[in-house]
């Protein structure tokens, strides 16, 4: 069962006190269960959905851009590890990649906010 509201996805088995995030890439849903599963036990627990653009990596997948829905809170860490799940073929890159958040350079540890945009840019040589 799923349902849809906005840009945030909830993926469940048909009990609503076990949610799983999804992600939702070009506005098609995409089950995504393994990025983050939480319990809903209180009234104070919250999901983010954050934008995560892949410039200049058209040769390693085949995306620009999709959005993950994670619980709240969630550090610009949290996204890079849902991508690495995610993308396997970006994983080896991750540590050099230069990660802006709303266009400012991030350090992994700062905390995301719903509709936060991470950009990934990949690290280039040459000359």
């Amino acid at each position: 069962m799923y349902s849809a509201a906005g840009t945030f996805l909830f993926l469940s088995t048909g009990d609503l006190s076990k949610v799983t995030a999804g992600v939702i890439e070009h506005g098609q849903a995409k089950n995504a269960d393994a990025i983050v599963t939480g319990e809903i036990g209180t009234s104070d627990t919250s999901f983010v959905s954050i934008r995560v653009i892949y410039l200049e990596m058209a040769q390693y997948i085949d995306t620009n851009d999709e959005y993950f829905v994670l619980r709240s809170p969630v550090t610009v860490q949290d996204v890079m590890r849902g991508v690495a799940q995610r993308h396997s073929s970006i994983s080896s890159m991750m540590q050099s990649m230069w990660v802006l958040v709303n266009g400012m350079p991030s350090k992994p540890s700062a905390l995301l906010k719903d509709g936060d945009e991470v950009d990934l840019v990949p690290l280039v040589s040459g000359g």
